[in-house]
């Protein structure tokens, strides 16, 4: 009789039972077993809908397929610069990427012109290496490479940088021109370190120094390649620092920057800097002067930035930059040695969320020399950023000449003195990395 009874209970209950036991069995697709299953994937079972083994929703296949076909492109971006303006005459020192107006030094230069057009491409290769390629368009004078080189990122406290890149000589040297706070560079870059700045293949080793706080020690070796010396008449032509012999004699160059924020909202860079090589000489009434001379360049730059952190009520930023550089050319067999160099200071203030104002003086010829005459530059600049992407920037500078030089008579300039009026634009698309601070 008891048996029966029983037979009976299990009979009532198993309608109940068996649902019951097949909940709790994990269905074919659903979270392994020992593994508790996640709220959506028990709303999913509830639901009547099939559960992914891992508990992970599946990617769909065109998004999973684009995911790979990303990964193979670098990130890719284009930055277009402009600039319409007008000048009493042309600039006696031009940087390649300043605004040419394609004036001259007796006549008013006045136009638009595209700045620059730069494409960049920017991939990690690896684990061991990354990858920049930056192509520009200077002012319309034809497509070259600003900067193409490989990165090491995995060397402990140490790396390596080969190809073409821009020397980290200086504070302004290595920015390109959509990071520059003004529309020209300094006079000291076109002066010292070349009408491309100094740019040319190499090798680059940096070392993190272990310091509490941020020192880098910095060595490069370039082969500098000969500049073109073929100068229309009536222009003025810097002695070139570098580039002279052949492609085995090769230019040294060595920094030392330090990084030291005193407070929040005070920011302190500086660098020591040293640069030797080989000069190619200069040509002028059909003979070359210092040819093949030892050219030793000196440096020192200081940055200095007040920003107060989570402001709410206003935007104002301080950042002062000044720069100076002593250049020393060694005698030759015809031609005696000399010393002279240059220094910029300038001043940009941001007073509103999106404006900013600049102020910079140039001054070259401290000391001067028969090949550096003294020229002076005051430059004030407005800028707008409606946005990340895009800006807009005015620009007003007076250019002094000293008339008394060798070189400037030469020249037999009808105006000595030159104003000048730019007003650039600038937008960029695509991803673009970001610069060094």
């Amino acid at each position: 009789m008891r048996l029966l009874m029983k037979a009976a209970a299990l009979v009532t209950l198993a309608p109940w039972t068996v649902p019951a036991l097949a909940e709790q069995t994990p269905a074919s697709g659903a979270s392994p077993q020992g593994t508790e299953p996640s709220l959506s994937e028990q709303l999913d079972a509830a639901a009547g809908k099939p559960v992914p083994p891992s508990g992970v929703q599946p990617v769909p296949p065109q998004i999973a397929s684009r995911g790979f076909f990303q990964s193979l492109n670098p990130d890719i971006a284009v930055i277009a610069t402009g600039a319409v303006g007008f000048s009493q005459r042309a600039p006696l020192l031009l940087s390649g990427d300043d605004p040419d107006l394609k004036g001259s030094l007796t006549e008013p230069a006045a136009g638009i012109t595209l700045q620059e057009l730069e494409v960049a491409f920017q991939s990690i290769v690896d684990p061991y290496f990354r990858a920049d390629v930056f192509l520009t368009i200077p002012n319309l004078s034809g497509l070259e490479i600003e900067e193409a080189f490989l990165t090491t990122t995995s060397l402990p406290e140490i790396q390596i940088k080969a190809g073409i890149f821009r020397s980290a000589f200086g504070r302004q040297n290595g920015m390109h021109l959509h990071v520059q706070d003004f529309v020209q560079r300094p006079l000291i870059n076109a002066a010292y370190l070349g009408f491309d700045g100094l740019r040319p293949p190499g090798v680059q080793v940096s070392w993190l120094l272990p310091l509490p706080f941020f020192v880098q020690l910095i060595g490069e070796v370039f082969s500098v390649p000969l500049p073109d010396m073929s100068a229309a008449p009536g222009t003025f032509q810097p002695l070139p620092s570098f580039g002279g012999g052949r492609r085995t004699d090769l230019t040294y160059a060595g920094e030392l920057k330090f990084f030291v924020p005193p407070s929040e909202s005070i920011s302190i860079l500086g660098g020591l800097n040293f640069a030797t090589g080989l000069s190619p000489g200069l040509t002028s009434g059909g003979t070359t002067s210092h040819a093949g001379a030892r050219t030793l360049l000196y440096g020192v730059d200081l940055y200095f930035k007040y920003k107060p952190p989570n402001q709410a009520v206003t935007y104002f930023s301080l950042a002062w930059t000044t720069e100076y550089f002593v250049r020393t050319i060694g005698s030759t067999a015809t031609d005696n040695g000399f010393t002279d160099g240059g220094i910029y200071t300038q001043l940009v203030m941001q007073f509103a969320r999106r404006w900013f104002l600049g102020l910079r003086q140039d001054l070259l010829g401290i000391p001067s020399s028969d090949l550096q005459p003294r020229i002076s530059r005051t430059t004030l600049d407005l800028t707008f950023y409606p946005s990340e992407f895009s800006k807009l920037r005015g620009s007003v500078g007076y250019e002094v000449p000293d008339s008394q030089a060798a070189r400037i008579q030469e020249l037999a300039l009808p105006h000595v003195n030159s104003f000048a009026a730019y007003l650039q634009f600038e937008v960029a698309i695509g991803a673009h990395g970001a610069h060094k601070f």
